[in-house]
């Protein structure tokens, strides 16, 4: 099995925006540290039908054209203290979670949104998942690999009503130009409103519901290998799919439950390729472990190598193409972790 990128969405490396302007923010209010200052901002939730008063983990929108001149410095303040922390510590939640341009009015672009947070997976026989949940998509970090996971029309029906989604991403911000995106009937139709469930749900095929989950494996993956800051949008994005080709190996190959067993075989997956995937002390294990002949977690995997042999694969590591390069990354010493 290997991942499955989606056609090139319309995406650019940007810088952070400057709130100078008008716009939306999309923000998650329990994230932020002042929860007095985000109260002051004349929020416009993000709430399903039928949701509660119990707005604890929904988004919110800020119309920045609404805004005092001291609540717009302030909210700059906040993502520029953001955007310095993702440098270090690239899963950090942020409170700011995306720049929106769009030509509707506040309450609409809300309602949107709202619409597209509760979805109930379907199987592509029509059988219903066990239950709905709540999609986290307006999370930055979601989103983006979103982009390149969704197909087109999927993407474009998920950001419908929005001319511009501008979004953090680890080490930098990237711009989605939701108005160059193009759509089909096909492509929308796993995103259509479930009308028997009184609107409160959208339907979403299941296979991308479960891809979806990966996302968190996926962004612990490349916030170890520590990427370069000068990668383009296509690089990052191809480097997440072969994250979650690798994933989806340890978990249908190797047969590994555990998710730090997953990742850690992932990182090391597409930090040093083929010098380990060909290693010659690992190559029996994988066909055993493949024929479920032998149990086996990472550790003991790994331990199979000695220290010189770690340093070795330390020296093949592999250019963000794909390539053997022989070109060192960052933090490429393995470390054994408990």
């Amino acid at each position: 099995m290997t991942a499955n990128l989606q056609p090139a969405a319309p995406i650019l490396r940007c810088l952070p925006p400057t709130l100078t302007g008008g716009g939306y923010l999309l923000l998650e209010p329990a994230a932020f540290d002042d929860g007095g200052l985000v109260a002051t901002l004349n929020l416009t939730w993000c709430s399903p039908i039928n949701w509660g008063k119990d707005l604890a983990g929904l988004p919110a929108l800020v119309d920045l054209a609404r805004c005092d001149a001291w609540q717009k410095e302030w909210l700059a303040s906040v993502l520029d203290a953001e955007h310095v922390i993702r440098q270090s510590k690239p899963l950090t939640r942020t409170g700011i979670g995306a720049y929106i341009e769009a030509p509707v009015s506040l309450d609409e672009l809300a309602g949107h949104l709202a619409n597209r947070l509760l979805v109930l997976p379907i199987h592509k026989s029509g059988n219903r998942s066990p239950g709905g949940a709540l999609w986290r998509f307006f999370d930055p970090r979601v989103f983006a690999n979103l982009c390149w996971m969704l197909a087109p029309g999927m993407l474009t029906a998920l950001t419908e009503h929005v001319s511009g989604w501008s979004f953090p991403w680890l080490n930098g911000w990237f711009r989605f130009d939701a108005d160059i995106g193009h759509s089909s009937v096909a492509d929308m139709e796993p995103l259509a409103l479930l009308q028997e469930r009184s609107d409160e749900f959208t339907r979403i095929d299941i296979d991308v519901w479960d891809r979806a989950q990966r996302i968190s494996s996926i962004n612990q993956v490349l916030a170890r290998i520590d990427l370069p800051a000068e990668l383009s949008w296509e690089q990052q994005a191809a480097l997440a799919a072969r994250v979650e080709s690798a994933l989806v190996a340890a978990e249908h190959r190797l047969h590994w439950d555990q998710r730090e067993d997953r990742v850690r075989y992932a990182e090391y997956a597409v930090r040093y390729g083929p010098a380990f995937l060909a290693h010659p002390k690992l190559s029996d294990s994988w066909a055993q472990l493949d024929a479920r002949t032998v149990s086996m977690n990472w550790a003991e995997l790994i331990a199979l190598l000695t220290p010189e042999e770690h340093q070795a694969l330390a020296s093949h590591a592999v250019d963000q193409d794909g390539t053997q390069g022989g070109r060192p990354v960052p933090n490429q010493t393995p470390t054994r972790r408990t």
